[in-house]
């Protein structure tokens, strides 16, 4: 019987550890840096452009040189919050399948997509901070103006706005990855039955609050909460959400 042994010389098959098959998945994922980085933030600026002229247009012809109240609450930064969450679904749906092939495990793959998740809300909380705090300190971009600096996320003090922030876009990116376990596991028709039920369930729930006229009493819930209390009860929900996703991507075929 004959052993067959390596030439000599020969190194032995490399192999790769687990953290560093979770690393890869994070640069896998930020391949395509326009669309994960340069993208929303070329678009929250060109956002932030338009409020400027609205805002100047506004003080030019009706004389009001105090906006802080009537542009407190303008919801322009929920884009950014938005386009978090679609991203998710873009990315599992567009490296899952590359990703395996590189002898990534899905464990590998979603530990790495949560990772990266966390990653990426951090760098978008530092330039909200960044931002946030130059339109306080330039009394609304000189023209009183609200975008950063708003009631939901940007009048507290820098560990409120660094929290309410973080952990908003880091839920909406979980709640992404649902849809992205989704559509990896079953196409185009699971996203359309998940779509279905998740819109089914939220018009149950406005029912239930409209046939037992509890709206005064979500709205004081809202208000007591406040933006951090509210930002704080979502984080078992996004852990939920978190959860959700990965067995969604436990079974789940590669394809091309």
């Amino acid at each position: 019987m004959s052993v067959l042994t390596a030439p000599v010389g020969a190194s032995a098959p490399r192999t790769i550890s687990g953290p560093a098959r979770i690393t890869r998945v994070v640069r896998l994922h930020y391949v395509n840096w326009l669309t994960s980085v340069v993208l929303p933030w070329g678009i929250l600026m060109l956002i932030l452009g338009v409020n400027l002229v609205i805002w100047y247009l506004i003080r030019a012809g009706t004389g009001e040189t105090n906006l802080d109240q009537s542009t407190q609450y303008t919801g322009s930064i929920f884009y950014l919050l938005v386009y978090q969450a679609i991203l998710a679904i873009v990315l599992m749906s567009t490296t899952f399948t590359y990703s395996l092939s590189l002898s990534s495990t899905r464990r590998d793959y979603y530990l790495g997509t949560a990772l990266m998740f966390v990653v990426h809300s951090a760098m978008f909380t530092a330039g909200f901070l960044l931002l946030s705090y130059l339109e306080q300190w330039t009394h609304g971009w000189g023209v009183g103006g609200h975008m950063f600096q708003t009631i939901y996320f940007g009048t507290g003090p820098l560990w409120q706005r660094a929290f309410t922030f973080y952990f908003a876009m880091l839920g909406t990116m979980f709640l992404g990855s649902i849809f992205g376990a989704v559509y990896v596991r079953w196409r185009a028709a699971g996203l359309y039955v998940v779509g279905a039920v998740f819109l089914l369930a939220v018009l149950a729930a406005g029912t239930v609050i409209v046939r037992t006229r509890s709206w005064e009493a979500v709205g004081a819930w809202f208000q007591a909460n406040g933006s951090l209390g509210v930002v704080a009860w979502s984080i078992p929900l996004a852990a939920v959400c978190a959860v959700v996703a990965y067995l969604g991507l436990r079974r789940a075929v590669p394809r091309a």
